[in-house]
């Protein structure tokens, strides 16, 4: 129970600090009426999509490379395989 409460507190602090990182939103404090203060917390949702679809893009552009690498090393091992047959005959 304590990892899972641990695990939950590392997610909402690193998603926090990059959030305020990357200015997904700003925190602004002001003085009000009769000496209290007023905490203001603007989210800016375009900005949030715009890098999620970025991260989204080049976690794709990652896959495929991996997807690509993978086919050409198969492709390299089956080569090599066949050389290995016909020697040993």
């Amino acid at each position: 129970m304590r990892n899972l409460l641990a695990l939950f507190a590392a997610a909402t602090l690193t998603l926090v600090g990059l959030g305020w990182y990357l200015g997904w939103y700003s925190v602004k404090e002001a003085p009000a009426d009769d000496g209290h203060r007023s905490v203001n917390i603007d989210i800016d949702s375009r900005k949030i999509g715009q890098d999620l679809h970025k991260g989204e893009e080049k976690l794709q552009q990652a896959l495929d490379k991996n997807v690509k690498e993978d086919t050409s090393k198969q492709a390299d091992s089956g080569k090599s395989d066949k050389s290995k047959s016909t020697v040993s005959q």
